[in-house]
């Protein structure tokens, strides 16, 4: 008899083939004579507790995936769902032998498509070896501790990926992700931020930020000296209003050459201040460029 088990796939089983406990005691005998794939609910108190099978029955139950191929389909069909993700997959089994590796993998360790599978993970990848990637696949196969790490990518110099590793109770299965541009991103705000505070910290030096009709978003204390108007004032004013007529024409075209080529441009010109004398100023400009397309321009100001 084996536990009754909701997670152990069991034949159909008719109504008049559910029986309680005392009724099996009676009718055992009869019972018995069960066809050899039929199996019989026991209940107790109205709740399936047992299942009364044939021998022949549990033996086809009870065998456990190996080797031979049985468990093959699973396999194939780890594969298909491990194609269809970003990350690189890797599945092994505590032998070391990859089962499944899906084609980011492969692409991320420089191995032709399907290459891996059937191979010893540290003789096809010697990389992995030596690496800390490594320590942490053996120490999951030894005590199943799962780990996280991102570390400097192992086959593409100057990028970055995150390792994710899980064992389980046949295999450990291994996560890439690429996170360079993660990395790049933080890394860039930083410089970004330490720009901005140098470009601050510079008298001779003033910053305007323009949207992408060219009006004043964000300015620094020095373009508001500049102009001897507050940051308030300014928000929101077309930048090139504050050129006189003159410049007007020729400001506008490299501002707008900016705003919807990209790149960068430099012109010099003057701006005019709040008591109407005009300060001649070299301007540089630069595209804002975000995920969804331009935001804008900086603009970098200096006295000529």
């Amino acid at each position: 008899m084996l536990p009754f088990d909701e997670t152990v796939p069991t034949v159909p089983v008719p109504k008049s083939l559910s029986v309680s406990s005392a009724d099996l005691a009676r009718r055992f005998g009869q019972l018995r004579q069960m066809h050899p794939d039929d199996a019989i609910v026991v209940t107790h108190h109205g709740r399936p507790t047992h299942v009364l099978t044939t021998v022949s029955h549990y033996d086809s139950l009870r065998q456990v995936p190996s080797g031979d191929g049985s468990s093959q389909p699973v396999i194939d069909a780890v594969q298909r769902f491990a194609d269809c993700l970003r990350n690189g997959v890797l599945q092994i089994d505590y032998e070391m032998t990859v089962l499944v590796a899906n084609q980011v993998a492969h692409v991320m360790v420089d191995h032709a498509d399907r290459s891996l599978v059937g191979q010893k993970i540290f003789e096809a990848v010697p990389t992995l070896r030596r690496s800390l990637v490594g320590t942490y696949v053996r120490r999951a196969v030894a005590s199943k501790e799962p780990c996280t790490a991102e570390l400097p990518s192992l086959f593409r110099p100057g990028n970055w990926i995150r390792v994710d590793v899980h064992p389980y109770a046949r295999h450990v299965t291994i996560l890439f992700q690429d996170i360079t541009d993660d990395v790049q991103r933080h890394r860039m705000g930083d410089r970004r931020e330490a720009i901005r505070a140098a470009v601050e910290g510079h008298d001779g030096v003033g910053y305007a930020c323009v949207n992408t009709r060219g009006h004043i978003e964000q300015v620094d204390a020095s373009f508001s000296g500049l102009i001897q108007l507050p940051a308030e004032r300014l928000r929101h004013v077309a930048v090139a209003d504050l050129v006189p007529v003159a410049h007007r024409v020729a400001f506008r075209k490299a501002l707008d050459t900016v705003l919807s080529e990209g790149g960068i441009g430099t012109i010099d010109t003057v701006m005019l201040n709040n008591e109407g004398q005009g300060v001649p100023v070299s301007v540089a400009m630069s595209e804002m460029h975000g995920s969804y397309g331009s935001e804008g321009a900086v603009l970098l100001l200096t006295r000529s």
